[in-house]
């Protein structure tokens, strides 16, 4: 199979111009890097426009889009974005064009519904994800809620952001009850415990070693760290290593470095006792420089470098699990390999 394990769908918020705006704040630094924005100064509005890269942070997008901007792909994980506010505004996935026909004004407490109503559209090709916020109405609400999202609405899994919402995933009292009931319902769960270039992200709840609480306390939960804990990559690695039930999924992470980078990155995830079968393919699509096809190619580059590198090809075999027959027996999507341990 090939699987893309992390990418998002419609708005942020009820004014889908918000969206361009978070995303175009989030990836401000990438245009730095480029050279197109001041580096020592924050743009003008006419050198946003200028840049032309003024709408290409984060738009808005829709399942004919995602399916159109993944071609050859089997599956595509789409990923709620659960209520919180920011700047006084309240923001979460959003239909706000009537793509999903759920009924009602279009609010991000819908956020769960929205993502439904997709993957039951096409359930062939989307995965979708409930998100909930135990910080928002607290964390009875947030257990109800992903109860009502996977036993009612069919959700597959679950993705929490806990630093962009202020709650740490060590928290006894605001993450272990949604934890818990995760393990109980048997989903996996992917947490964005990772760095942020959002300004409000608060970088102290990102750490991937924060994940060592819900590991330790919930043996059977299946948990994916998101973006593979960048820039603390070699910690997430050591969470991998730690619980049999975590994995990670290379989102973010893969469109930061070059294929021979990524090819070190592999031989050292294996030196570092982490199975190449606990890694997924993802692209944090349709985020700037998130092309699924790109990406894709990058992966199934990295063995040109072998020879420079001084290391053994990465058997094809485990460059396709990574692509999504990994992500898929860890769904239950795929038997494991005969002779598999």
């Amino acid at each position: 199979m090939l699987i893309d394990a992390h990418t998002h769908i419609l708005s942020l918020a009820e004014d889908a111009e918000f969206t361009t705006e978070y995303g175009r704040e989030g990836s401000l630094c990438i245009y730095r890097s480029l050279g197109q924005l001041p580096a020592h100064r924050m743009p003008t509005e006419e050198e946003w426009e200028a840049s032309g890269y003024s709408r290409r942070g984060f738009p808005v997008i829709g399942p004919a889009e995602s399916i159109r901007d993944h071609p050859g792909f089997d599956k595509i994980v789409i990923l709620a974005v659960s209520p919180q506010f920011l700047e006084g505004e309240l923001i979460g996935t959003v239909d706000s064009y009537g793509i999903t026909g759920v009924p009602g004004p279009s609010s991000p407490e819908k956020c769960n519904d929205y993502i439904a109503a997709i993957q039951a559209s096409q359930p062939d090709v989307f995965i979708g994800y409930a998100s909930v916020n135990p910080a928002y109405r607290g964390p009875k609400a947030a257990v109800r809620e992903l109860e009502r999202a996977v036993t009612e609405l069919g959700l597959q899994g679950l993705k929490l952001y806990p630093m962009y919402q202020d709650w740490s995933p060590a928290d006894p009292v605001l993450a272990f009850p949604v934890f818990a009931k995760a393990e109980e319902l048997g989903i996996p769960v992917m947490v964005h415990q990772a760095g942020s270039t959002r300004i409000d992200a608060r970088m102290e709840y990102a750490r991937p070693a924060l994940l060592d609480a819900a590991g330790r306390h919930f043996r059977d939960l299946r948990l994916t760290i998101a973006h593979c804990g960048l820039p603390w990559v070699d910690e997430a690695l050591f969470m991998l290593t730690k619980h049999p039930n975590f994995f990670a999924e290379l989102s973010y992470y893969i469109a930061t470095v070059t294929a021979e980078e990524l090819f070190r990155f592999l031989v050292h995830a294996q030196q570092s006792f982490v199975p190449l079968e606990k890694l997924f393919f993802g692209t944090d699509y349709p985020g700037f420089l998130y092309d699924p096809v790109a990406l894709r190619a990058k992966l199934l580059s990295v063995n040109e470098h072998a020879a420079r590198v001084g290391a053994e090809p990465i058997p094809q075999a485990k460059l396709d699990g990574i692509l999504g027959d990994n992500y898929a027996r860890m769904l239950g999507l795929l038997d494991e390999p005969a002779g598999a341990r």
